[in-house]
């Protein structure tokens, strides 16, 4: 017997756009490797600069341009997808009461079990080792904060 994914069930990933603070400058890294700069001006155009001394792969589009609408998709791809089903405990989870793949990623850098990538904002002094120590600070076993707390001084 074959088993059949249901239509209902599977949810693709868009590239839709969602509020982040514009401009913003974010940075992608490979463990310890940065790999790209992306500079999001406010006419959303983008300005990126890839390490070309790695043989890592990169997880948005060398061959052309990048638009806007790469990154918005490269951070939705970094954080859960917003179904009925996952989103509401794990933005419980996070401090947050609206989906919004920024916001999850400004908390969980965009981690992922399986692959050592994750995002952060250029002005954010973090490093890989930081990254993941806040991530599992937040993922396993702690307590969100409160509606009177700062999910910035819950990070620290």
């Amino acid at each position: 017997m074959s088993h059949i994914i249901k239509a209902s069930t599977y949810f693709p990933i868009t590239h839709e756009p969602f509020d982040m603070p514009l401009p913003i400058k974010l940075e992608l890294h490979h463990a310890n490797t940065l790999m790209c700069i992306y500079s999001i001006k406010s006419d959303l155009t983008v300005d990126y600069s890839y390490n070309a001394n790695t043989d890592i792969p990169m997880l948005t589009p060398t061959d052309r341009y990048l638009k806007v609408d790469d990154v918005y998709y490269l951070m939705r791809t970094r954080v859960f997808q917003d179904i009925p089903f996952i989103a509401p405990a794990e933005l419980q989870r996070l401090g947050l009461t609206a989906y919004n793949p920024y916001e999850i990623i400004l908390r969980t850098y965009g981690i992922l079990p399986g692959d050592a990538y994750w995002i952060k904002r250029s002005d954010d002094p973090s490093g890989f080792d930081d990254a993941i120590a806040k991530y599992n600070k937040i993922m396993f076993g702690v307590q969100p904060p409160g509606p009177d707390s700062e999910i910035e001084d819950f990070l620290q």
